[in-house]
């Protein structure tokens, strides 16, 4: 325990707070920019198991904001969760992490339920909040959502049964994904100060504090602001228990702000079957033990073992899905 003797000094946390962190189980979906300082905190705080989901890699322009990654990472474009997790490990050996190259769906977490004390979103897109709002009512698991652009960011703990949840914010989910950091940046401060707050409102939760708060902050301006959200009486998630359609679409899709198109296979994809269709056409290739890339027709390609792959190079469908069949049949 000495390791956390100024943490246990803490008068709100003390030795039996810290018991209790080591006893807790949090789920952090997203590891990129909240999620690597979020995970670091935790980490470091010594909370006894952390389980790490992204879907994603490693790039060159994720080290100005995601801790946990260095440019060798980048360079060989390492999962994150996975490269998150190498990071975590070699701070802490006395917790557990593990660590998820994938979406975070009912199938892919079906192995964490009823493990899980608290759920972190640290994602970039309101597809997973949805689901993380449902998922986290039905297993009844605390969340606190989080999000931030420019120099602006929010969260709220939602708290199954007992406060508003998501849609009770926003009853009506945004369709246009304005306010992204792939559009209009992110201030590379803000990131830790809301990382940090989120990981408070966390340490609160597991050691039996609730809070029904929404929160703002302006890094540029300096403002902090707390507003009170009450729980919709008649709201279609958290009180009439309305399934909705929360899936990523199989279908291609243009990443925003990314240049890129993105196709989902919906099965895994065989890396040593692949690189000899690849060899037979004389395109060499690169791997890790989750992503391959190589180059075809001045189109770069990444490919994810659990059946994702990326065009980069272009943000017109039809020219990317004409290179994706080239290798692909499915779609």
């Amino acid at each position: 325990m000495e390791r956390y003797d100024r943490q246990m000094r803490v008068a709100q946390i003390g030795r039996s707070g810290q018991e209790s962190l080591q006893a807790s189980t949090v789920l952090i979906v997203g590891v990129g920019a909240i999620g690597t300082y979020a995970a670091e905190i935790a980490a470091r705080m010594g909370i006894g198991r952390l389980i790490l989901v992204d879907r994603d890699f490693v790039e060159l322009s994720n080290l100005q904001r995601q801790t946990l990654f260095t440019e060798q990472d980048a360079t060989q474009k390492e999962a994150k969760a996975w490269a998150a997790a190498k990071a975590l490990r070699a701070i802490n050996r006395d917790i557990m992490i593990d660590f998820l190259v994938d979406d975070a769906n009912g199938s892919s977490l079906l192995p964490f339920v009823g493990d899980i004390d608290a759920v972190l979103d640290c994602t970039d897109n309101f597809a997973t909040r949805r689901f993380l709002n449902e998922w986290c009512l039905e297993q009844r698991v605390p969340w606190i959502f989080a999000s931030c652009a420019g120099t602006f960011a929010n969260l709220m703990p939602i708290i199954p049964g007992e406060t508003a949840c998501l849609h009770c914010l926003m009853e009506k989910m945004p369709l246009f994904n304005e306010t992204s950091c792939d559009i209009i940046g992110v201030h590379g401060a803000l990131i830790p100060m809301l990382a940090g707050l989120q990981v408070s409102l966390l340490t609160k939760l597991l050691l039996g504090e609730r809070s029904a708060n929404y929160y703002q902050l302006d890094n540029w301006e300096m403002t902090f602001q707390k507003f009170g959200v009450s729980r919709n009486p008649d709201c279609a998630v958290c009180v009439r228990r309305e399934k909705s359609e929360v899936a990523f679409s199989k279908q291609p899709v243009l990443l925003c702000g990314r240049d890129t198109v993105q196709f989902q296979i919906g099965t895994a994809i065989d890396f040593n079957a692949f690189k000899t269709v690849l060899g037979n056409q004389d395109i060499s290739c690169s791997a890790n033990r989750f992503v391959l890339t190589f180059t075809f027709r001045d189109y770069d390609f990444t490919v994810f073992q659990n059946g994702r792959v990326l065009v980069h190079g272009t943000d017109d469908l039809m020219v990317a899905k004409k290179q994706y069949q080239h290798f692909f049949n499915e779609i």
